[in-house]
């Protein structure tokens, strides 16, 4: 199996830095890194990462789609059904790739096969869950983050002292501000205002929406 992965190099150095992340040694798959999917050549499988910020990689993916070979795109705000038949799309915010868990969405069953067998040669999970907006991790990620603001806004406490108690309570590796900062206040907006309009209790925060319209 060739597959191509179409990322920045921040992309490509969080995902390699998953420990075990020896494809090479695993006899399943030869992996190459490109900038964008009109190199692609004779590669089976394209895993892109920036299509969601560039979305005019499209053409060249459908191409590639046409001539046999999967394709993967980083999209948490458009399923399934607003993107090109077969397209399969994954989880790529930036703080989950270099988990053990790789979230996925949409495809068919042979082409999902596929990435399962590639997936587990590097010692990663594939989880396909339902083709829905945000996933499941960065739907639950940008709510705690939303309420962090809340409280923020409410007077509870400060940014520092939030995001102190939420890792020590909880355990989690970062607090909601310092994962706003890492996935990007700006994405975790977008994905929050578009379940707003089917779900109230995503609606932004006033003080978030300001932060992030003032960058």
């Amino acid at each position: 199996m060739k597959v191509a992965w179409i990322a920045r190099d921040e992309q490509k150095q969080e995902w390699c830095s998953f420990p075990g992340h020896t494809p090479e040694q695993s006899g399943i798959a030869q992996e190459t890194w490109l900038t964008h999917p009109a190199l692609l050549t004779d590669q089976t499988l394209c895993i892109d990462l920036s299509f969601e910020e560039q979305p005019e990689h499209l053409a060249a993916l459908e191409n590639f789609q046409k001539r046999g070979g999967i394709v993967v795109v980083a999209s948490s705000l458009k399923i399934g059904q607003e993107l090109p038949e077969g397209f399969i799309r994954i989880n790529a915010w930036p703080g989950f790739l270099d988990k053990p868990c790789v979230e996925l969405a949409g495809g068919a069953n042979p082409a999902q096969e596929q990435l399962n067998l590639f997936f587990k040669s590097v010692g990663r999970t594939p989880e396909f869950v339902k083709d829905q907006i945000g996933f499941i991790a960065p739907r639950v990620i940008a709510c705690i983050i939303n309420e962090a603001y809340l409280a923020l806004q409410e007077g509870v406490s400060t940014k520092d002292q939030i995001d102190l108690a939420m890792q020590l309570g909880t355990n989690y590796p970062l607090g909601p501000f310092a994962w706003a900062d890492k996935i990007g206040k700006k994405k975790i907006l977008a994905l929050l205002t578009l379940l707003s309009k089917d779900f109230p209790r995503y609606t932004p925060a006033s003080n978030f929406c300001e932060e992030v319209n003032s960058l």
